[in-house]
């Protein structure tokens, strides 16, 4: 009974193990095809170091990826799988710098895990949480799941963008939804970040939030994509 158990406990480890590797690697795929804009295969050794051709191989063989001589694109199954993935590193993301206020770089290696782990109903749960953001820290898109899609049609969230807000009411950011590298950094030297409580000073004719003493106005399109929680 125990050498059975100890056999089971073994195939289990490298049932995982071989899990993570074929996510990890469609994944991957997934970045170059958002990054880059290419899908062709002569492309992934630039982008990766050490990239094997017989991973690609194994992908096709599992049904997640399907190739030509020069291209590899998603199966449905396969295109599915990344996109989860993707998603539940990304929310992982948020979840770690915008409640655990973990840096980006700190929040990396638990987003890596947690996208290996955590099933998408729990993602899920997580998401709708947060306000359903749209981007990551690093401001790339997070794919939409299903608690998104029900959240637009009921119009119901915990969250809401900070124009919305009438004067005098008080909030916390919650995150930026912009994947503008220059408006984060804007953003963040004035002192708007996740976590930042924040108080409506005035709408009209400027809006305008007040952080601490500190008055800072802000354009309509800029204060729509602050999400904050009321």
């Amino acid at each position: 009974m125990a050498q059975n158990n100890r056999i089971k406990r073994l195939n289990n480890f490298y049932c995982e193990r071989e899990k993570r590797e074929v996510e990890e690697h469609l994944e991957i795929l997934w970045h170059i095809q958002e990054k880059h804009g290419s899908n062709m295969i002569d492309f992934l050794p630039v982008v990766i170091n050490d990239w094997n051709p017989a991973i690609m191989e194994a992908l096709k063989n599992k049904g997640y990826v399907n190739l030509t001589q020069t291209e590899f694109k998603f199966t449905e199954k396969g295109n599915d799988q990344a996109r989860q993935v993707v998603r539940s590193h990304r929310i992982a993301e948020r979840l770690l710098t915008d409640i655990l206020d973990l840096k980006i770089d700190q929040a990396e290696s638990g987003a890596c895990e947690f996208e290996h782990i955590v099933v998408p109903e729990i993602v899920d749960g997580i998401c709708t949480l947060l306000g359903h953001p749209k981007v990551c820290p690093h401001g790339l898109p997070i794919p939409e799941g299903q608690c998104c899609r029900e959240a637009r049609k009921t119009t119901q969230t915990i969250a809401k963008n900070m124009f919305e807000l009438k004067t005098g009411q008080e909030a916390r950011i919650a995150y930026v939804n912009t994947q503008s590298n220059s408006r984060m950094h804007q953003l963040t030297q004035l002192g708007i970040s996740p976590g930042t409580e924040i108080k409506i000073h005035q709408t009209y004719p400027v809006f305008v939030i007040k952080i601490n003493t500190k008055q800072i106005a802000i354009d309509e399109i800029v204060a729509r994509d602050v999400i904050v929680w009321i």
